[in-house]
């Protein structure tokens, strides 16, 4: 799984990049390395507000959260947020965070994602060794998400939230991800359309085999290794 993401572009070429304007321009920041832990806010474009780039909190919070009448500063929602920053695609129709939320289809994008090489896979005494993962051009690019408006049962606020789609590794990040060979569902830009339509299904996207990436050592120096 991915928690951590780079986003450094400036906002004229995320903008480019995504074929969308921010709704609001002067709160986006780019960031050397973006910790999903943190819920932190992002830039994102939903497929019913295709023309606008919002700003949504990275850690989808699930419906049942609510009923269960869980506020959102509670130990249950931080814990269950957490186990949300990414969905894996193929069981999005079985879990009951995301079963009923397929259709809330977003895009997110990034040039950077962060990800740990496990020396003894399995062992979490491991020594890990840390990667950038970009486009072979370090451009932008998207991947795919679900997006969610959670309303707090104590206080009545919503909270905007989303969280990463994954599928099964491609030689690369099978290579890199030696501990769960799990990737993002990496989107080509011809492919962004097409996720944003609900009515395509979902499983169209598990095959990442084709997506273009490279990946160099994130510390000490950036040496490009795949």
């Amino acid at each position: 799984m991915c928690y951590h993401t780079k986003l450094t572009a400036d906002a004229m070429s995320v903008a480019k990049a995504l074929k969308a304007e921010f709704l609001e321009k002067d709160i986006y920041t780019p960031s050397v390395e973006i910790n999903g832990f943190q819920s932190p806010e992002y830039p994102i474009v939903r497929w019913d507000e295709r023309p606008i780039i919002q700003f949504y909190e990275w850690g989808l919070i699930a419906d049942w959260l609510t009923f269960k009448g869980f506020a959102k500063n509670s130990p249950e929602v931080k814990k269950a947020r957490n186990q949300c920053l990414n969905a894996r695609l193929e069981e999005l129709p079985e879990k009951s965070s995301f079963k009923n939320k397929i259709s809330n289809r977003c895009i997110i994008p990034m040039d950077g994602m962060y990800e740990w090489q496990w020396e003894m896979p399995g062992n979490p005494k491991s020594k890990k060794t840390k990667y950038m993962v970009t486009k072979p051009d370090n451009g932008i690019f998207c991947c795919a998400g679900l997006f969610n408006e959670w309303k707090d049962p104590k206080t009545g606020a919503t909270t905007y939230c989303y969280t990463i789609c994954t599928t099964e590794g491609n030689e690369l990040m099978k290579k890199i991800k030696n501990e769960g060979e799990r990737m993002l569902v990496v989107l080509n830009p011809d492919e962004h359309e097409h996720w944003l339509n609900p009515q395509i299904p979902e499983m169209a996207f598990f095959d990442r085999s084709y997506i273009e990436l490279k990946a160099v050592l994130a510390v000490p120096k950036q040496i490009s290794l795949f």
